[in-house]
């Protein structure tokens, strides 16, 4: 068994005070892994000694083809004692093992250790069954069903940052998961938490996610709440990067920024809005990825392409309200690549359209904006191009609905009533 380490050099040396950063990426380049990981795994075992080992926050983060692979995270407190990955189909006998990834991040002056473990070879529809092991003990069990490459249910949730320990987010997503068992993808639209270097935020997050989420693919959307540090400046989504393991991109500099990835009849490409935040901080992401969405909507073979950004067409902070100057940019991308629909966040309000080159159009594109699933609110105006406003302050989330010749949205609110729907056809 393969454990390879991942460790941050900037988060381990806000770890060990006493040893600068020059010194610790110098001691890093110098080390062996096998001597890398005894000199500074042990005084972190040391430290957090007697803290909680045992793995929590079992979650399935997408991949490229979810057919055929799955991306399995979970976390603890303090390093496991050799971590060992088992897997089997559920009607099979023989497990199977897989190689135990193991990334490290101070996160709010905690110690937070993620490990991954990558299974290829599933076959589509099939029920599988995992184990993890620690020093030769059980130390936990989690279960999902692959993509069986048919039609697909999913939920679609709008920003769900909080400011009361997530009660309102766990609410919200648990009414749904309950409402929706039969949904196989989970789809968060960024601003997860209200603050993206909080321990305290994150941890709020995954408690009120972890047992609504169950064994459901989970595809995160990058939002500017996750770039944003503990003092409220702007930083690099750094807690968001190592939380979820995205898909690969493709890009040297800028790996779970953005990605895309298929589901069910659906391919969808997941779009990082960031430009006001990061644009100084990650130089040349911008244009990298402009270009990687038009290769990557030319290349798709699926029926329904759906875009996921956080930011809306609309900059609602501006007044009077105008077009986002950087969503803008990529509308062109979308509509001439035969995006089918696109949904938005950040406004925390539900508003429709059907259009093309911003306008009005019954055979446009349909964009959503989602709403919202946290307990921020704000007003929110009407803008021309919305053919559904409902009134704001109100809480919502979405399903979605995809076989090859329908691609049917709807919008509910918490307690199962629902407010609005839209399909789209295809022969």
């Amino acid at each position: 068994m393969n454990n390879a380490a991942f460790l941050e050099p900037s988060s381990m040396t806000a770890f060990f005070a006493a040893l600068s950063r020059r010194a610790f990426l110098s001691m890093s380049l110098r080390a062996t892994a096998g001597g890398l990981l005894a000199s500074i795994l042990a005084p972190i075992r040391e430290a957090f000694a007697g803290s909680n080992t045992a793995p929590r926050y079992f979650r399935r983060i997408v991949t490229r083809d979810n057919r055929a692979s799955a991306m399995i995270e979970w976390q603890t407190d303090t390093a496991l004692s050799e971590p060992r990955f088992f897997w089997r189909e559920a009607e099979g006998k023989a497990e199977k093992t897989a190689d135990v990834d193991v990334k490290y991040f101070a996160l709010d002056g905690r110690s937070v250790f993620v490990y991954r473990a990558t299974l290829s070879g599933l076959r589509p529809g099939k029920q599988i069954e995992c184990r993890v092991e620690a020093a030769e003990r059980n130390a936990g069990s989690f279960s999902f069903r692959t993509d069986d490459g048919g039609a697909v249910q999913a939920l679609i949730f709008p920003d769900s940052q909080c400011e009361n320990n997530y009660d309102t987010w766990a609410r919200v997503s648990g009414e749904a998961s309950a409402r929706c068992p039969d949904a196989a993808l989970w789809v968060n639209m960024g601003d997860l938490v209200d603050n993206g270097a909080s321990f305290y935020h994150w941890d709020g997050w995954q408690s009120a996610t972890d047992a609504a989420l169950g064994g459901r693919a989970f595809a995160p959307v990058p939002g500017n709440h996750e770039c944003y540090s503990e003092d409220w400046k702007l930083c690099r989504p750094d807690a968001f990067l190592s939380l979820f393991a995205t898909p690969d991109n493709g890009s040297t500099k800028y790996q779970r920024y953005y990605y895309s990835f298929d589901y069910g009849p659906v391919h969808f490409s997941v779009v990082n809005t960031q430009k006001e935040e990061l644009d100084a901080l990650a130089p040349g992401l911008f244009a990298e990825q402009a270009a990687w969405l038009a290769r990557d909507l030319k290349a798709t073979k699926s029926q329904w392409r759906v875009a996921l950004l956080h930011r809306d067409l609309i900059d609602y902070d501006q007044k009077p309200i105008t077009r986002d100057p950087f969503v803008e940019t990529l509308v062109p991308i979308l509509e001439q690549n035969g995006v089918d629909a696109v949904l938005t966040a950040h406004a925390h309000a539900y508003r429709r359209r059907r259009l093309s080159a911003w306008k009005q159009a019954k055979s446009g594109v349909l964009y959503i904006l989602t709403g919202n699933a946290g307990n921020c609110f704000y007003d929110v105006e009407k803008h021309e191009i919305d053919e559904i406003a409902f009134p704001d302050n109100f809480l919502n989330y979405l399903t979605m609905e995809a076989d090859e010749t329908k691609l049917t949205f709807r919008c509910f609110l918490p307690n199962g009533i629902l407010k609005d729907f839209a399909t789209l056809r295809k022969h």
